[in-house]
């Protein structure tokens, strides 16, 4: 191995080390207990329900309209929280369905 080689390999070695180190110090910022709280508007439903309705909602829009999922996302409409459907349609359009999770209810 030449001398170059070696001293790139330390300074791979060096900024990986320097990475992880960086990396466990942000990680130890997170953890519950020490400080973190959610930031404001961001709480979520409840972990028992967290994916559950966005498939509920690619699967509601699926049924209503007979097309393909391209994806799905929270959103919120007319002020309702609820989720984005993107669907491709058997006749090639692309709609954007909203989901409330509440009712249960697709709509454009």
């Amino acid at each position: 191995m030449s001398d170059r080689s070696r001293r790139l390999s330390r300074l791979a070695l060096l900024a990986l080390a320097g990475l992880l180190a960086a990396s466990g110090a942000q990680a130890q910022s997170w953890r519950r207990g020490e400080g973190y709280a959610p930031p404001p508007g961001r709480q979520g439903p409840p972990p028992s329900r967290q994916f559950a309705d966005p498939d509920r909602a690619a699967n509601a829009a699926r049924n209503a309209t007979g097309g393909r999922v391209l994806g799905v996302q929270g959103g919120n409409q007319d002020g309702q929280n609820g989720y984005r459907v993107r669907i491709l349609q058997p006749d090639g359009r692309v709609r954007s369905l909203h989901f409330d999770p509440r009712s249960g209810a697709v709509r454009d």
